[in-house]
């Protein structure tokens, strides 16, 4: 397959400044891990918006220590340092903003399936997972910022895929029948409806909850759940007034989540 050009920097901070004055974004090659990228200009004062991507990362990660696999140049690698209005207790809503910003992002192409979001950070193509999300937060005594860091498979074959993730992992290219998806404009995108999403979480939290409650990939299904070493079976019964998940119980009470080691569908 042909490469995609690079991300271009210039454009991307362009992006950045219009979204959230004095930010802008970098661009690199290679680094250990974006997040913790953007978690030093975040202790070095950088302003809210700055964004950090990476065409390559050797220690990228997901939730609960788990590891991000992306062949080099293919695919979006990217952090956001945030410094929100909102308390810290709030801030859990950004991963929420970030799911449903994705979707929006990959509703602009016509042809791909649509997007779901399975709780609590990743995004589904297809019933795949093309997306994870991952929220680090830094306690400051005078300054805490929030960097949300994203892998999403843009222009990854399947054969990029380790053998054990194939049946679970898709990406834009596979879901939209070989076409490559251009980088630069997919990121400036997502920026975009992020910022959106953003003043939502701030202002409407209950509004963007709908709305994901709409793009769930669980509604209507048995889950089987698994939160501190205790498994958990029952039914998708929505969201919880702050994104939590609500378990429907075979005794029929209704037991909120705020997060799980593992949560999946029964087939």
């Amino acid at each position: 397959m042909t490469f995609v050009s690079p991300l271009d920097e210039a454009a991307l901070s362009a992006a950045c400044h219009r979204l959230w004055p004095g930010a802008s974004a970098r661009c690199l090659d290679s680094t250990s891990s974006t997040n913790d990228d953007a978690r030093t200009l975040g202790l070095s004062g950088a302003p809210h918006g700055s964004v950090i991507t990476a065409d390559s990362q050797s220690s990228g990660r997901g939730r609960r220590g788990s590891s991000w696999i992306s062949p080099p140049g293919r695919n979006l690698i990217l952090s956001i340092l945030l410094r929100p209005s909102l308390p810290p207790e709030q801030w859990p809503r950004l991963t929420h903003a970030a799911a449903l910003a994705v979707t929006h992002t990959l509703d602009l192409s016509p042809t791909l399936p649509p997007a779901t979001i399975k709780w609590p950070n990743d995004v589904l193509l297809a019933s795949r997972k093309v997306c994870g999300i991952l929220l680090e937060s830094v306690l400051h005594p005078s300054s805490g910022f929030v960097v949300v860091g994203l892998g999403i498979n843009l222009n990854a074959t399947p054969d990029d895929f380790p053998p054990d993730l194939r049946p679970t992992a898709t990406s834009v290219y596979a879901e939209n029948g070989g076409i490559l998806t251009d980088r630069t404009a997919f990121t400036i995108a997502f920026l975009e409806s992020f910022a959106q999403s953003i003043t939502t979480a701030t202002s409407d939290f209950p509004s963007l909850l709908a709305d994901c409650s709409q793009r769930s990939s669980l509604t209507g299904k048995s889950i089987r759940l698994t939160s501190n070493g205790t498994e958990f079976t029952g039914s998708w019964a929505g969201l919880g007034p702050n994104g939590e998940l609500l378990l429907r119980l075979p005794n029929g009470s209704t037991s909120p989540f705020s997060s799980a080691d593992l949560v999946r569908p029964i087939d």
